[in-house]
């Protein structure tokens, strides 16, 4: 499974000049997560998530009344290229009805007789439940349809109790590939009192652990992971997904990540605007699009992240990066911990940069770009409660990555910042402007020290960052399949 694959739903950022598609759209696409789901039934409206493959179901109704509407067309599966996705397909049934044998058998038979109601073909031959459940208040069976080289998920959902012929009329996705680990999405409830859900499923015999809260620390996010007890998977309420997930198999982290994606849209008095905290005066005031727009993906990676107490970020610096990158605003926690870097004040939804052009591009294509140039979005952890350190974003085609320049913003009293490694400056640079721009490689241990017009060092830390891969606020995202 992989970020990049995650689809946001309608959501947008409000007040901009243009609508524009979400911004965790276009972030999340560079980290790959697949998640995948497909409104089904008549009047559905698309949930307003961030980043999720999940255009959410719609929602069961009591009499079971609406059409399923899928224009698909007959699906012949997915090329089936990983042991970790073949080790998923030979897997047990679980689910708290994975012992109703009788049950399990039915679905099987009943949903390969009647494939062509699910929109599958017949080259896939073999139809196997991996999990069935009805543990949170609605009933859900998840099928693989499989031959020797091709595979496709299916999945659907009903009331409890409901009947395999019932659940084969009920909401769901077909032809998904079966990813080593898959996010599922479902719906309990009638309209006006629906339970939006999420399963993660990964191979039988893995580890799925939950870190729902993260705090900072000298180095960065801190996290405490709690292993859930089912056997490789884990079925959430998606209302409660703050924090991240990983998966264990055989000793490994094969995946870490978020669980979901906080909402950023929503009315213009949300508390999200951050106040001004700048460190030194600006002859350019913040920006009230960058602000707002910044504070409020600040806010919902902060939410989605998991941190406990996360404080409303404050503008340390505004001002440009540079003559052709528009209105730029740096945020950050009241003390030390999470960054944010935005740059451009086109109005258009951001590009978040999470990789370096030395890792790889993501192979799903991008969104189509809009009428306006995409401001530029990256994240990073302070150094110090008094010193500021985040990566230059920078366009890369159709994405946005991390560069070997690096923003810092000092505390008052500050000329000059230094990065020393064994004893060497490596870099250094005048601030100017409130800030200093530093040439250094992406993932360089270097001490970085600010220091006054006499020399003294007034602040100074450790730069604390990945080298290569995917992160959030410098938390590394894990696919290793």
């Amino acid at each position: 499974m992989s970020v990049d694959e995650l689809r946001a739903g309608l959501a947008r950022i409000a007040e901009t000049v243009v609508p524009g598609p979400d911004p965790y759209e276009r972030l999340m696409r560079h980290a790959r997560r697949r998640c995948r789901r497909r409104f089904a039934g008549l009047g559905a409206a698309v949930a307003a998530v961030l980043v999720a493959a999940l255009a959410g179901p719609a929602a069961l109704t009591a009499a079971d009344l609406r059409p399923r509407v899928d224009d698909s067309r007959i699906g012949h599966g997915h090329r089936i290229d990983s042991t970790w996705s073949r080790r998923l397909i030979d897997s047990p049934t679980r689910g708290s009805l994975a012992g109703d044998q009788a049950f399990v058998a039915k679905v099987a038979r009943l949903f390969d007789r009647r494939r062509a109601e699910v929109l599958m073909a017949d080259d896939l031959p073999t139809v196997k439940v991996l999990y069935a459940d009805e543990s949170a208040g609605f009933r859900q069976v998840v099928l693989v349809y499989h031959s020797a080289t091709a595979a496709a998920l299916v999945s659907r959902e009903g009331p409890v109790g409901a009947s395999p012929d019932r659940l084969l009329r009920g909401d769901g996705l077909s032809n998904a590939p079966v990813d080593p680990f898959n996010l599922l999405s479902a719906a309990s409830g009638t309209p006006g009192a629906q339970r939006q859900w999420l399963l993660g499923l990964a191979p039988a015999g893995c580890r799925v652990s939950l870190g729902r809260t993260a705090h900072p620390d000298d180095l960065g996010l801190r996290r405490q992971w709690q292993a859930v007890p089912t056997d490789g998977y884990v079925l959430v309420d998606q209302a409660s997904t703050d924090g991240w997930w990983r998966v264990e198999c055989d000793g490994q982290v094969r995946q870490e990540g978020p669980m979901w994606f906080a909402e950023t849209d929503g009315p213009a008095n949300d508390g999200a605007y951050p106040d001004d905290g700048r460190w030194a005066s600006s002859a350019e005031p913040p920006n009230p699009t960058v602000a707002r727009q910044a504070g409020r993906m600040y806010a919902a990676l902060a939410r989605q992240s998991g941190l406990v107490d996360a404080a409303r970020p404050v503008i340390r610096w505004s001002g440009r990066l540079d003559t052709a990158g528009g209105a730029a605003v740096l945020l950050a926690a009241p003390g030390k911990g999470p960054l944010l870097l935005q740059a451009g004040d086109s109005g258009a939804a951001p590009l978040a940069a999470l990789a370096t052009t030395r890792d790889p591009a993501p192979t799903e294509p991008a969104a189509p770009a809009g009428p306006l140039r995409s401001p530029l979005v990256a994240t990073g952890y302070a150094p110090a409660d008094d010193l500021l350190a985040v990566r230059v974003p920078a366009s890369d085609g159709d994405r946005a990555v991390l560069t070997d320049q690096l923003f810092v913003v000092p505390g008052e009293g500050v000329s000059r910042i230094e990065a020393v490694a064994d004893g060497k400056v490596r870099a250094s640079a005048a601030v100017t402007g409130g800030a200093a721009l530093l040439t250094l490689p992406v993932g360089s241990p270097v001490l970085l020290r600010g220091l006054d017009r006499e020399g003294v060092v007034r602040s100074s830390g450790p730069l604390h960052e990945p080298a290569t891969g995917e992160r959030i606020f410098n938390e590394p995202l894990v696919s290793n399949w």
